[in-house]
């Protein structure tokens, strides 16, 4: 009686186990846009100098350009969690829910009301290296590139839908000049997402 009452108390776990909902995924489909115009940003105490500071470049870029404004944190041991912090997150190990091939993933957090509160960006470290446009290391990913995507994101443009949907990025080559800038079309998306229809 006893070991028949302990099984069926595992094979319970086991069930709701299966049925947990996954901690990372795509944001519900509709306009989602940021509650707040000042975020604080941390990012993971695993990324090197240079990383950091194309990490710090680029979100100075997005505040430049735009009506938000990101203030740097520093770097602390991030964790992709709803847990109130803006964070840039090297993921060694890849979830499981994401596709491999993407080499980074913005998982957005919201409100009862739909809007972003939090944003960590996730950068795939399992499957890509990432560089900086300062050190441009052949083959690796030049983080400006990928965070200028993945910020926009977290503002609500072009949020992911389906997690099935992956990015592609030039690798760096040696001896080229990269210069890091916002994608014209995702400041169109900008300006079309939060300036549109403002009282001048």
């Amino acid at each position: 009686m006893r070991t028949s009452h302990i099984l069926a108390t595992a094979l319970a776990a086991a069930l709701l186990a299966g049925c947990a909902p996954s901690r990372f995924g795509p944001v519900p489909a509709g306009v989602h846009t940021r509650a707040a115009t000042a975020i604080p940003f941390f990012l993971d105490k695993g990324a090197s100098e240079a990383l950091e500071l194309g990490v710090r470049e680029s979100f100075q870029m997005w505040s430049d350009a735009t009506a938000f404004k990101f203030t740097y944190g520093g770097l602390v041991a991030a964790k992709a969690a709803r847990d109130g912090k803006d964070e840039v997150v090297i993921m060694r190990r890849w979830p499981k829910e994401l596709p491999i091939g993407d080499a980074a993933w913005c998982q957005a957090y919201l409100d009862s009301s739909g809007k972003i509160v939090e944003a960590d960006i996730l950068l795939n470290a399992q499957a890509f290296t990432f560089t900086s446009a300062r050190e441009a290391k052949a083959g690796s990913l030049y983080i400006e590139d990928v965070l200028e995507k993945e910020i926009g994101r977290s503002l609500g443009l072009g949020l992911k839908t389906d997690s099935t949907v992956v990015d592609q990025y030039r690798p760096a080559q040696a001896g080229e000049a990269y210069e890091p800038g916002i994608d014209p079309a995702d400041m169109a998306a900008y300006l079309s997402l939060y300036e549109a229809g403002k009282q001048k």
